[in-house]
């Protein structure tokens, strides 16, 4: 099981001229499935972003594009995950958003995540994007 990053929906949903493609590739994987996590974490993070970012947003539409992921896994995030998360921060120099889907990560004993977040190359995580 891999753990997918809020970048790759970004770039997924707002079809980026860059890495639109490699997120939809990663999607499409999922839609196939391809088991994989992300966290409540993920749909706040995208929620803001998009509302901010993008014409015509809907949270009914996010959420039901997300929904239509039947082998993704939206887990919740825990008050340990803080805890362990704040300790992770420093550990591994990254940011505290970074440090919770981590968390997560160890929680579940997910190994991999999909993202071309490189702050994630200081965790154990074996990235891919």
């Amino acid at each position: 099981m891999k753990y997918v990053d809020v970048n790759v929906f970004v770039y997924w949903l707002s079809d980026h001229p860059l890495f639109g493609e490699r997120a939809t590739n990663i999607i499409e994987r999922i839609e196939k499935g391809e088991r994989s996590t992300t966290s409540a974490l993920t749909i706040w993070l995208l929620h803001v972003i998009l509302e901010e970012e993008a014409e015509d947003y809907s949270i009914g539409e996010l959420l039901q594009r997300i929904g239509d992921l039947k082998h993704l896994r939206v887990e919740p995030l825990t008050s340990e995950d803080f805890v362990i998360a704040s300790k992770n921060k420093d550990d591994y120099s990254i940011d505290l958003e970074d440090a919770l889907h981590f968390s997560v990560c160890e929680r579940l004993g997910i190994r991999e995540i999909y993202s071309n977040d490189d702050d994630f190359d200081r965790t154990p995580l074996k990235r891919t994007f």
